[in-house]
């Protein structure tokens, strides 16, 4: 039995709507239209403590990087994102984006070997981020 391409196309479309939709439904802190839910109080300090410990932790990732030593870096830079995947709820889309889309980037380069002063420059920039704009969300 043959299925002709422009339906097994809007099969393909429909099963991808639909599955982006449940995605959207079932992700904590995030409403169906991609904004933060209001953080408690309580939340919001326990972000800050994260944020603060990422911030430690890159700094580790950069030390560690530049004395040579890869696997320590991606062992920390592991951490650090571990604890933004519990920040990034708290915040807006648009800033969880920009902080998620460094942190891809520094990842690439850690994999790739790619020089030291770039890790360090992609490094500073991330904490230049994290320190204005994430830290003005999570008052």
């Amino acid at each position: 039995m043959k299925i002709d391409k422009t339906r097994l196309c809007t099969i393909a479309v429909v099963a991808m709507v639909a599955g982006g939709s449940l995605l959207i439904i079932g992700y904590p802190g995030w409403n169906a239209t991609g904004e933060a839910i209001a953080a408690s109080a309580q939340e919001k300090t326990q972000a800050r403590q994260s944020l603060n410990e990422v911030m430690s932790l890159l700094r580790a990732v950069d030390t560690a990087y530049a004395s040579g030593n890869a696997t320590e870096a991606q062992t920390r830079f592991d951490q650090a994102r571990a604890n933004w995947n519990k920040i990034s709820p708290l915040i807006s889309a648009r800033e969880a984006r920009e902080a998620q889309l460094l942190f891809d980037s520094l990842g690439n380069q850690l994999k790739s070997g790619g020089p030291a002063t770039k890790v360090k420059s992609t490094v500073n920039g991330m904490l230049e981020e994290l320190r204005e704009d994430i830290r003005r969300e999570l008052r």
